[in-house]
């Protein structure tokens, strides 16, 4: 088991201010999984990644990433846990703007100390699978926003981590830019078996993912799986359904 979570609850403030963020969410994730979190505003999704990286911590439950509990590290253990096993792309990029394509792509590397010389083929087959390597002398300002996704999605992979967190990648992308990065991101948890958790909005999004997972005022309230015959059509229909459902029930 690659990630483990249980009856984790968050509560932020105190007595009659007090709010529950997560309510006792408890789940597993396997090692090569492509999961997605849904849920409107407010349901817990951002505070559920925010736990799960260490950097918020639970007010009660665990966390367990191959079975050792991050509960109880101190800081400095939670920095090398967030190094060694998660990494991470956003909404926003979050791109070095004075830093060329390839000089984001390997800071990773340079900040863990490791030799880029003996990562470059890793470094050459990563630009080539995301089609970004006749842009690694260009500098983010220079690129489209699905070009600059694809340069933070590289940099997010490149260390070899465990997990990739993804909050709401597709986010500040057009359709057909969400489409090409999604695509990319289900290619490369099929062929280096990346195991892959994304919180976001959006069924078209989700569809790429092997599972869903619908949260609701801190709760998991249900899950979809792909089944054998769902294409990504067949299974947009079931997510769209769901939520249709879920929304009623909520009101």
């Amino acid at each position: 088991m690659l990630l483990e979570i249980k009856d984790v609850t968050k509560v932020y403030g105190e007595q009659e201010n007090k709010v529950k963020a997560l309510d006792g969410i408890s789940l597993q994730f396997n090692e090569g999984e492509f999961v997605s979190v849904m849920g409107s505003s407010g349901s817990g999704k951002t505070t559920l990644l925010n736990c799960i990286s260490s950097i918020d911590k639970p007010t009660s439950g665990d966390i367990l990433i191959n079975g050792k509990s991050l509960i109880n590290l101190d800081s400095d253990k939670l920095a090398e846990y967030r190094a060694k096993n998660i990494s991470f792309i956003f909404q926003s990029y979050n791109l070095i703007t004075n830093l060329t394509v390839y000089e984001n792509i390997i800071l990773p590397l340079q900040i863990s100390k490791k030799n880029i010389k003996d990562n470059q083929k890793r470094i050459d087959d990563i630009m080539s699978r995301l089609a970004i390597k006749e842009l690694k002398s260009k500098f983010p300002n220079q690129l489209s926003g699905g070009q600059q996704q694809r340069v933070a999605t590289a940099r997010a992979i490149i260390n070899s981590t465990n997990i990739l967190i993804a909050d709401e990648p597709t986010g500040a992308l057009d359709s057909s830019n969400s489409d090409k990065l999604m695509y990319l991101l289900r290619e490369l948890n099929k062929e280096i078996k990346l195991s892959i958790l994304m919180v976001t909005h959006d069924p078209l999004a989700a569809k790429y993912s092997s599972k869903v997972i619908f949260l609701s005022d801190g709760r998991i309230i249900d899950q979809l799986i792909r089944q054998g015959e769902d294409d990504d059509s067949k299974f947009l229909e079931k997510i769209i359904e769901k939520q249709k459902y879920i929304d009623q029930e909520v009101r």
